[in-house]
């Protein structure tokens, strides 16, 4: 770990959850395309079977949140180039 590492742990520890739980979100899109490889096609959306409307919720519930963890990433890496904001994070 560098010194740049260990200060934005200390400044956002939250952030190492925040990059972990992308990586399942990431895994389990795979999975659900995997199993259901209509997903990605909205048109057959109406013809969905009821496990596959559920998996059709889900990756939208979990593409929603890969969204909002990244937005909430960029915003502490943006906290954390200013040193005004810096201050205000410990």
């Amino acid at each position: 770990m560098n010194t740049n590492q260990l200060l934005r742990l200390l400044a956002a520890p939250e952030i190492i959850v925040v990059d972990l739980v992308g990586s399942p979100l990431i895994a389990l899109r795979l999975a659900l395309l995997a199993e259901h490889p209509l997903l990605d096609d909205d048109t057959a959306a109406d013809d969905d079977p009821p496990v596959r409307h559920s998996a059709r919720d889900l990756l939208r519930h979990a593409d929603r949140l890969r969204r909002a963890l990244r937005a909430y990433r960029r915003k502490v890496h943006a906290a954390l180039q200013s040193p005004d904001e810096t201050e205000t994070l410990f």
